[in-house]
């Protein structure tokens, strides 16, 4: 469970969530007991380099995500420090400061930048980083704002999702699900499928939401909690749901990883798995990280396994994206790992000088990545 960098409990144990006397699956420090496992030299088969680095600020960043759109790089630090980087050279284009703690982003669409503070505000800044609005929002928000569709949707540590209006910050809608007893604080998004919001839940949900009203399109499982205990119940969804043409795909904590219909919600397929982040797929294979850091590849099209990757066990890696070459993912002491699509071979190492905790974003052939000292790269495959 180290990847999943503790649990969240509710109600009664809060009070005491960051007590350095809790072990690691409850949000103390992270436990020694399994050794991550050494990195070996390896012959590499693609060049792979870094085309620009720049920093975005100082501050805890495991929750911040960068927004990558046509014409720009939006990147965050937990310091109050708002960044547009141009994307051919990682130039600053323009730097804000929110004069508050960050949370949790980037959320972009290429108009409207939306970040979230410590307090529960939600900040929305321009293209050109002078600040739209604030509008408060209320509770610990851990994920980054979904931006588009002229909505900023944001979710809540207490499982509710509010759509703000993009142009002024009003409230249009909001959804609300009941709380369960203990949840992983790992870190979740939610994404578009057409004109739905799709969010994953604990105990294994996966609900559309129709972007215009809030309402219910459809609500599936992805896994059941199964166990006779609260923790070995938890069958949390993980990191972010994938839209791959006309499917949803999502993996969940002690659970499973299946596509589902996107229209509709019926499953395709599901397949065994504890996954420690949200999946990322190509037209063949949909590839997952698990809570141990195997790399584990899946057939699309019926969810057969196809390769796992285990020389990365307990290195705490971060959710993959997959390349056209390649397969993308960081690890615990900064080193970006490429995996080969087809056999899961290492096939390049690119080293940054803190751990990775964002999910890459593809950008130009590319992938960039934000470290947790608040390193921004873009890695190119030549």
């Amino acid at each position: 469970m180290r990847h999943a960098r503790g649990v969240l409990l509710a109600a009664s144990l809060s009070l005491v969530a960051g007590c350095a006397w809790l072990p690691s699956w409850l949000g103390g420090p992270p436990s020694r007991a399994a050794q991550p496992t050494a990195l070996t030299d390896i012959k590499p088969a693609l060049n792979a380099r870094i085309a620009w680095r720049a920093s975005v600020g100082a501050g805890r960043t495991e929750l911040m995500q960068p927004a990558v759109t046509e014409n720009a790089v939006y990147a965050a630090a937990a310091d109050g420090a708002v960044v547009r980087l141009a994307p051919d050279s990682g130039q600053v284009v323009w730097r804000s400061d929110v004069k508050t703690r960050i949370s949790a982003g980037v959320g972009s669409d290429g108009f409207t930048v939306a970040v979230a503070s410590a307090r529960g505000e939600i900040i929305a800044l321009g293209a050109d980083g002078k600040e739209l609005w604030r509008t408060q929002v209320g509770g610990e928000m851990r994920s980054p704002p979904l931006v588009g569709r002229g909505l900023v949707v944001v979710r809540s540590t207490d499982y509710r999702i509010t759509a703000l209006d993009a142009a002024n910050g009003k409230r249009r809608w909001a959804y609300q699900r009941a709380n369960v007893p203990l949840t992983l604080r790992s870190l979740t998004e939610m994404v578009y499928a057409g004109d739905v919001v799709i969010a994953g839940f604990p105990s294994g949900r996966l609900v559309a939401l129709n972007a215009a009203n809030g309402a219910v399109r459809w609500d599936v499982a992805v896994s059941e909690p199964r166990g006779a205990t609260e923790v070995e119940r938890l069958a949390d969804v993980v990191g972010a749901a994938l839209v791959i043409g006309n499917e949803v795909c999502a993996a969940s904590y002690q659970g499973r990883v299946g596509c589902f219909d996107a229209a509709n919600g019926s499953l395709r397929w599901s397949s065994e798995i504890s996954a420690g982040a949200g999946p990322t797929a190509d037209e063949r294979r949909v590839y997952v990280v698990d809570a141990k850091s195997n790399v584990v590849a899946f057939n699309r099209a019926a969810g057969s396994t196809a390769w796992r990757q285990d020389k990365l066990l307990h290195r705490d890696l971060s959710a993959p994206l997959a390349l056209p070459r390649a397969i993308v993912t960081g690890d615990f002491a900064g080193v970006v790992h490429l995996l080969s699509p087809e056999d899961g071979a290492f096939v390049a190492r690119v080293p940054l000088p803190a751990q990775v905790v964002a999910t890459p974003r593809a950008l130009g052939g590319g992938a960039v990545v934000q470290a947790r000292d608040g390193t921004v790269a873009l890695i190119m495959i030549e």
